[in-house]
């Protein structure tokens, strides 16, 4: 454990390796209360709650093959994870999810969607989907590259299908 403190005036900064669970959910309350009073859309989000969005694919046995996990909120859909398991990669199924959530996110009246990716992972799937790169991180991890990727719906016309 490292802990070091020093006076600046009248206060006592501190410098620890090991937080403390009650500080961190005081920064936290305290950048939350900040948000609701600057932004409606935070406190709204706050009130209404964020909608999950989960496509997962079973085995016969029920174990998870393949899955996405994201949320809705704002008018967008967040991927937060997308994975397949390594006997059904390349076979379109990562696609079918993708699309699945994307079908649901807009049926939610989502007109968005953004996700994080590393180099070594997964850019050129979503390149292929639609998804364009918004943001990158060099060198994170060293030698690698950290992405940001959006993609933005087309509005669908009546009488056409999607």
């Amino acid at each position: 454990m490292r802990k070091i403190m020093w006076q600046v005036g009248d206060y006592t900064i501190t410098l620890t390796d090991v937080p403390d669970d009650e500080d961190k959910s005081f920064l936290s309350e305290q950048i939350r209360s900040f948000n609701n009073v600057v932004s409606p859309h935070h406190l709204a989000i706050r009130a209404a709650g964020v909608q999950t969005l989960n496509v997962l694919m079973r085995d016969a046995q029920g174990a998870i093959a393949a899955g996405l996990a994201g949320s809705t909120y704002w008018g967008w859909l967040e991927v937060d994870k997308l994975w397949i398991g390594a006997p059904l990669r390349g076979q379109g199924y990562g696609r079918r999810l993708l699309l699945a959530a994307e079908t649901e996110a807009r049926q939610r009246s989502c007109t968005r969607v953004f996700l994080r990716t590393f180099s070594f992972q997964a850019r050129g799937f979503y390149e292929k989907q639609g998804y364009r790169v918004v943001g990158q991180l060099d060198d994170y991890p060293p030698g690698e590259a950290f992405y940001w990727l959006r993609k933005d719906f087309v509005p669908v016309t009546q009488g056409e299908s999607r």
